[in-house]
């Protein structure tokens, strides 16, 4: 097993629940097969913890557990999985059938999510350090009732190895759209090629909190992927509706959503365009079209540090251009899921931008993940979101 050492400034930080030990901070190099469990010591040589090592990433250990030694087997797994099942149990409304099992580092399964979609269960690797695990994770699973499908999802900086994204581990091989509810709203998902794994399952409050506020307003929903936030705004009583999205495949499964919901007989106006987001807001702002509410819910704009000042200028360039097609007295909702952009920075960022179209936001809420994505330390709010009502020149 590997065994590795670190600074005493880190060994605190470990200590006081940080999950995370990158390469440049390993004060003992060793190159070991990726998927090995490793052991930390502390400078007195005992033990720390024990956690997922994967050479292959500058993010090289994860811990699993603290302080204590144990052995990691179905049985460590197993009481894990039911206690973030027992934790969502009190947390997810009827009429909810999916939803975020495991949270990753925040339910004790550093660089792995798992997400429920009715009977078929995803899950999501970040790491080949879990590869090994898979076998007693798919168990784990399996005790469950009612578990008709178990789907591989990898991001995006995993090599494939003997696994692929997409890879079916448990039920038939073929994956056709999965049904599932949210809020008694019904809904369609491609769990093999859709974004994180299938949904954005994180955002489920905050479509809530659309639906509440969109009754008797046209609302734009830009970036719209496949419609969710759109779903809520019809279902709140919307009298207008307009989606852009860059991506025809999501615009299409969007439509698939809406007439999940509602006949298509139904007495509301509705429009799809499908381009470069930021150029279609300049469009529709030069030919003077005004919304009553506009929903700006881009992808990330920074994957790392480095990409932090882009980003920034992005979302607020985002923000000056969705906020100049908010009627008077309109709202706008802006979010974010880039985490190394803090919460504080992106209110800013929105802020300027509304600023820059000689507007002036009002706040109404600020908001995060949704309640079955329970955040531990600050590297894993990724999730921030402002509403507010848009007045006139500042």
């Amino acid at each position: 097993m590997v065994k590795i050492k670190i600074s005493k400034t880190l060994e605190a930080k470990i200590k006081k629940g940080y999950p995370w030990i990158f390469k440049y901070q390993l004060q003992n190099p060793v190159s070991e097969n990726s998927g090995s469990l490793a052991v930390l010591y502390d400078h007195k040589n005992r033990f720390l913890a024990i956690g997922i090592w994967d050479p292959d990433s500058d993010l090289c250990f994860r811990v699993l557990n603290l302080l204590e030694p144990k052995e990691i087997n179905y049985g460590f797994f197993q009481e894990r999985f039911q206690k973030a099942l027992s934790l969502r149990k009190g947390l997810i409304e009827q009429g909810t059938t999916g939803y975020r099992v495991l949270n990753g580092e925040n339910d004790g399964f550093p660089g792995l999510v798992l997400d429920k979609y009715d009977k078929t269960w995803v899950i999501k690797v970040y790491t080949k350090g879990w590869f090994e695990f898979l076998g007693r994770i798919l168990e784990v699973i399996q005790s469950e009732k009612n578990v008709e499908q178990v789907v591989l999802r990898l991001a995006r900086n995993i090599e494939k190895s003997d696994f692929f994204d997409g890879k079916v581990l448990f039920g038939p091989d073929s994956v056709v759209p999965v049904n599932f509810q949210e809020n008694h709203l019904n809904f369609q998902v491609d769990v093999v090629n859709g974004q994180k794994t299938g949904f954005f399952l994180d955002q489920r409050d905050n479509r809530l909190q659309i639906k509440k506020i969109s009754r008797g307003l046209s609302v734009l929903n830009v970036f719209s992927y496949t419609g969710g936030f759109s779903v809520y705004a019809i279902s709140g009583g919307c009298r207008k509706l307009v989606e852009i999205d860059s991506n025809p495949w999501a615009l299409n499964d969007s439509l698939q959503n809406l007439k999940l919901n509602f006949q298509e007989t139904r007495n509301f106006d509705f429009q799809q365009i499908e381009g470069d987001a930021f150029q279609k807001l300049k469009e529709l702002n030069s030919n003077n079209t005004r919304f009553d509410l506009v929903i700006l819910d881009p992808p990330a704009f920074a994957r790392s540090k480095k990409h932090r000042p882009q980003a920034l200028e992005a979302y607020s360039r985002l923000a000056e251009l969705g906020v100049q097609l908010v009627a008077e007295g309109g709202k706008l909702f802006a979010a974010s899921c880039s985490a190394p952009v803090s919460a504080d920075d992106f209110y800013k960022a929105v802020h300027k931008g509304v600023a820059l179209a000689n507007r002036k936001l009002t706040e109404i809420t600020r908001s995060g993940h949704a309640i079955d994505h329970p955040v531990r330390f600050a590297e894993m709010e990724y999730l921030k979101s402002v509403t507010g009502w848009v007045g006139g020149k500042k």
